[in-house]
């Protein structure tokens, strides 16, 4: 039976998520020098953050990321070295975590590789854990993280692998530092127990992971768990699965599960400390593009600060999707006029309430569109340019933001990698 396979250049919604859009794999076995440059540009009215609603950030990232292969068959080594730097930004307006503030910044990383058994594999030292950058192979549950800014995620610590057979993957992590989307003021960052007075992460809790993956040609199943004294217990579990229609056509479901509940010092006295949250998304494959349906629902909100429960299939650039209650619908098409040049429609809808006390409700509706080009030939080969906007409108009467908000949003990337190998 045929692998469905849909064309990356067409699936602007998810794109609009990862930190890199159709970008090449480093092989793990290889010998490999990959430079990414990646240009960046946000602009929105985003009334529901506050003073700091406006934004404007253009930036421009550069990755270089170097792997080893295992000398004789059991050591080796990666590393990398990433600066996101400032075009352009101003001072009245939020960068919203593209810069350190309103400045330019760097990372660094490096870890050593081991290699038991050919069936076994482990990192030490600091190395990315985003699989949307190509840090990981697939979207390993509560390990795998998928930064929507320049840099990827990148975790500190200790990872190991093991491919019990063919089929089924066992992962493990224990992480005592990070960097996510939300740390481009921080840099690298303790893991543990955010203080609201400092801003920083004082109390210093490792956090530690254990997933497990089965997949066939058509189909992944996948379940995972990560613990963190005073911060939270989570758990997750996704589900995917192909069917195939004829040449070019199928069907691909895709359902995600979680929870998390609150531990010790991250616990709140006024607020709900547990929630689950569950989403779903159904496409339609055909040669030019997919149909798809997704939805997702959200009990409670909880401290973002302590858990990111922004994680399911409805995408917006503009409004919440992850507040006290919340619904997310969304209906979308991508369509590929050419294998180059693709474009995404597709319309949302949420409903929940501003605050625990749900006396506020939330009722959003708009649409995100985009439009994706690849370069096939000449000496920029391989680039990727994408842009997606998107306008939308809330409901929230009684609101100290406002009865009506409204909101646009515009965000471009170009990105292009040149490896050596």
């Amino acid at each position: 039976m045929k692998i469905l396979k849909i064309n990356v250049t067409i699936l602007l919604v998810t794109a609009s998520l990862c930190t890199s859009v159709a970008a090449e794999r480093i092989i793990d076995e290889e010998d490999a020098l990959r430079f990414r440059l990646k240009n960046e540009l946000r602009r929105a009215d985003k009334p529901s953050a506050g003073n700091a609603r406006h934004i404007y950030a253009w930036v421009q990232g550069g990755m270089v990321d170097v792997n080893s292969r295992y000398y004789e068959d059991i050591i080796g080594s990666e590393g990398g070295a990433y600066y996101v730097y400032k075009l352009g930004a101003r001072n009245d307006m939020s960068t919203r975590w593209y810069l350190d503030g309103h400045d330019s910044f760097g990372l660094a990383l490096g870890a050593l590789k081991i290699k038991p058994t050919d069936k076994i594999k482990i990192k030490i030292g600091r190395f990315g854990t985003d699989y949307g950058y190509g840090s990981l192979p697939y979207n390993v549950p509560l390990i795998a993280g998928s930064s929507n800014r320049t840099l990827p995620v990148i975790s500190e610590g200790a990872l190991g692998y093991w491919a019990v057979n063919p089929n089924l993957d066992i992962w493990t992590m224990w992480r005592s530092r990070v960097f996510t989307a939300f740390d481009s003021e921080t840099g690298i960052r303790n893991e543990g127990v955010y203080n609201v007075n400092t801003g920083y992460y004082d109390k210093r809790r490792a956090r530690t992971f254990l997933a497990a993956s089965w997949h066939d040609d058509m189909s992944r199943y996948s379940v995972g768990t990560s613990v963190q004294k005073d911060v939270s217990t989570q758990f997750q579990g996704q589900l995917e699965k192909r069917v195939s229609l004829g040449e070019g056509y199928g069907l691909k479901s895709e359902l995600l599960g979680f929870y998390v509940k609150l531990d010790g010092a991250s616990r709140s006295a006024t607020s709900y400390n547990e929630t689950p949250m569950i989403s779903g998304r159904l496409s339609w494959i055909h040669p030019k593009g997919s149909i798809f349906a997704s939805a997702g629902y959200l009990k409670h909100a909880i401290s973002g600060t302590a858990v990111d429960t922004d994680i399911g299939y409805p995408f917006a650039l503009s409004i919440d999707r992850n507040k006290e209650g919340m619904q997310a619908w969304q209906l979308g098409v991508n369509y590929s006029v050419t294998p180059q040049l693709s474009f995404t429609l597709a319309p949302f809808y949420t409903h929940g309430y501003e605050s625990y006390q749900r006396n506020i409700k939330i009722i959003g509706l708009g649409v995100l569109g985009g439009v994706g080009y690849t370069v096939d030939s000449g000496a920029l080969k391989g680039m990727n340019l994408f842009i997606a906007a998107d306008r939308a409108r809330e409901n929230r009467e009684g609101s100290a933001l406002g009865d009506r908000l409204n909101y646009w949003d515009i965000k471009m990337n170009i990105q292009y990698d040149f490896i050596l190998k």
